[in-house]
């Protein structure tokens, strides 16, 4: 790793835990600066994933110190998100790159809209948990893709816990972190096991990121969260070039 990477990655890292506290789409961020310092498509992908599992580690607690994470539902709805993470982890894993440079591109290009939903809006007075198998298939296509790519997993997860299965917006967000650990620590495992995966990038990232998550969390921005969904998007932008025009 070259000296002027540490810096970038930082700050890189810091933005996308500010944005994941006010927006959500971090990926967004971090996937192209990762593309921007040189690692291939795949590399890039992969060494994402240890940012994302330390700021799920994050967040969880401080939702455990509240005492309101829904442990007892976890379960049954980690169960089909990791079997469909390590599906899709497989899949980008070995996935010919020019193919795997294509495909995230359009998946970026579906995706990048979501960082304008604001899961907010969903608050309710009362939880009524409905966890029904029917929603099982879902949670495993959302793995697939939390597996495969990742970016904009989070709203994917918040909007069905709120919208589908009943949660509020508090106890919501807290099972979208334990799932989102689950499934991606998983898929860590399949890309550090082919050797995909640059720790010392990948730390270093994170690090950054975790002191976003923590600053962001803390700040009252109604004003500066547009701005930071429009930064999200223009990234986006930015990767989909690089995937479909760089390498």
């Amino acid at each position: 790793m070259e000296w002027w990477q540490v810096p970038a990655l930082l700050a890189g890292g810091f933005f996308c835990g500010v944005a994941n506290a006010l927006a959500g789409g971090g990926s967004f961020v971090t996937l192209p600066l990762l593309l921007l310092i040189g690692l291939p498509p795949q590399i890039a992908n992969a060494t994402n994933r240890v940012a994302i599992v330390l700021q799920c580690v994050a967040g969880l607690g401080a939702y455990q110190k509240r005492g309101v994470v829904p442990w007892r539902d976890l379960g049954r709805l980690a169960v089909p998100a990791v079997l469909g993470s390590l599906a899709g982890a497989y899949l980008a894993a070995f996935l010919d790159e020019t193919a795997f440079r294509r495909a995230a591109a359009v998946l970026f290009a579906v995706m990048a809209g979501t960082v304008f939903i604001d899961p907010r809006r969903w608050a309710r007075e009362n939880s009524v948990v409905r966890g029904r198998p029917v929603f099982y298939p879902l949670f495993f296509l959302m793995g697939v893709y939390g597996g495969f790519l990742q970016a904009g997993v989070g709203v994917l997860l918040i909007s069905s816990l709120v919208l589908l299965c009943g949660y509020d917006v508090v106890r919501g967000s807290a099972l979208k972190f334990a799932l989102a650990l689950s499934f991606t620590t998983a898929a860590l495992l399949v890309f550090a096991g082919v050797g995909q995966v640059d720790w010392a990038i990948g730390l270093c990232l994170a690090a950054g990121s975790m002191a976003g998550g923590f600053v962001g969390a803390r700040l009252v921005m109604a004003k500066g969260s547009p701005l930071v969904r429009a930064f999200v998007v223009v990234a986006a932008l930015a990767a989909i070039a690089e995937l479909l025009f760089g390498g």
